[in-house]
């Protein structure tokens, strides 16, 4: 299930989980200026820190990751597991096990949030509103609500993102599953155009001893 929630970094990084004909005027021009700046970038690198709370669990869990990324290419990478694409193929590492699962880009399923699909696939899955304004750390922060369209069909109820409104950046984002368990990401630093050496997004067995790989 982790895994759909990784799924939505690249999302929140760039900012495109948000539109649909519900979406009201000023909601609108403040996205529409997230997706015009992030859309500049040729690269980005962000630093993030993920947090898994459920109080009914007694789960309160903070990991640190990185995230990078070129056009259809990505490699994420967290403490117990990596996840790299080649624009064609997703391999998703598991570092306990020791194995790596393969699947086509086209094997995704069709709502997966990836760096081919993020700048089209919010026209139609969310409504979203205004839930506040306030100012955090001393930035302009407007809140900002995306519901499913599709609730049944889904794992998560809500998407609240923090948008930085004077960067047109994102600062943190939260994710509430229905099971009751809030996954958040806050970003610590974004560098847009860093230049990526292409090695970054292939992955190499012969890095991983002894790895089984499932296709």
């Amino acid at each position: 299930m982790l895994n759909k929630f990784y799924s939505f970094i690249a999302a929140i990084v760039f900012s495109t989980v948000y539109l649909n004909a519900q979406t009201d005027t000023e909601t609108k021009k403040i996205l529409d200026k997230l997706s015009e700046k992030t859309k500049s970038f040729k690269s980005v690198e962000v630093e993030f820190t993920f947090i898994v709370d459920n109080k009914d669990q007694k789960i309160n869990e903070t990991t640190k990751g990185t995230l990078k990324m070129k056009g259809e290419k990505y490699r994420l990478m967290m403490k117990d597991q990596e996840i790299i694409c080649n624009g064609q193929k997703v391999y998703t590492y598991n570092k306990e096990a020791n194995e790596v699962q393969v699947i086509g880009v086209d094997e995704l399923e069709e709502d997966a949030i990836t760096p081919k699909n993020m700048f089209t696939i919010y026209e139609n899955n969310f409504k979203s509103r205004i839930k506040e304004k306030k100012t955090e750390d001393g930035k302009n922060i407007t809140v900002i609500d995306l519901y499913p369209m599709n609730p049944k069909e889904k794992d998560y109820s809500i998407v609240r993102l923090f948008v930085d409104t004077d960067k047109n950046m994102v600062t943190k984002a939260t994710v509430l599953a229905k099971n009751g368990t809030l996954y958040t990401y806050k970003i610590d630093k974004m560098v847009p155009d860093k230049e990526m050496n292409e090695s970054l997004f292939v992955f190499d067995k012969t890095k991983y001893p002894g790895v089984t790989i499932i296709e």
